[in-house]
């Protein structure tokens, strides 16, 4: 985001998924796409706007356009859910199976909350199944509460054993 504007309350709140997309779009350019749309419909769904709010949705809308032949859309609306879904939960089962398996630093801490964000943009499509939605409650909880450990020089508590809120595929201390 463009410093003048990085600062207003409006555009702050669309700041996590305007990051992700910057940080798909070479990698992704689908995942990239979604992420910008998604942070348009949040800015629109804002009762009051910024002029500087609006002329990023400008700024979004028309590279949302320069980037739709690039992002290879599916057919439906549909599959690409499903591709998004993928994705945001691969990421989750990552960060959750580096939690278990003991690595709990900032770069978990990180992985967790992206997860949270990507698994968050799913709700453009629709409502969120409730253990899509239990994940990202508990990757937003997780990676907070490693970066506060990371932050404030604290060894990070094992996971909980329930893996419903985590349903990190039942690690080791699954029970």
């Amino acid at each position: 985001l463009p410093a003048r504007i990085a600062n207003m309350a409006d555009v702050k709140a669309l700041t996590p998924f305007l990051q992700r997309a910057d940080e798909m779009s070479r990698a992704d350019p689908k995942v990239a796409y979604y992420c910008r749309m998604y942070a348009v419909e949040e800015g629109m769904r804002a009762t009051e706007r910024s002029s500087e709010l609006s002329m990023l949705l400008g700024e979004l809308l028309a590279q949302l356009e320069a980037t739709k032949e690039a992002a290879q859309l599916a057919e439906t609306r549909e599959e690409d859910e499903l591709y998004l879904e993928n994705f945001a939960l691969k990421l989750f089962a990552k960060a959750d199976k580096a939690d278990r398996a003991g690595a709990r630093d900032a770069r978990t801490a990180k992985l967790f909350y992206v997860s949270s964000v990507f698994i968050e943009i799913l709700n453009q499509f629709g409502p969120i199944d409730e253990d899509v939605g239990e994940k990202q409650r508990y990757a937003a909880w997780r990676g907070a509460e490693l970066s506060g450990c990371a932050r404030d020089g604290r060894v990070p508590p094992a996971p909980p054993d329930d893996t419903r809120g985590g349903g990190g595929g039942g690690g080791a201390n699954a029970t």
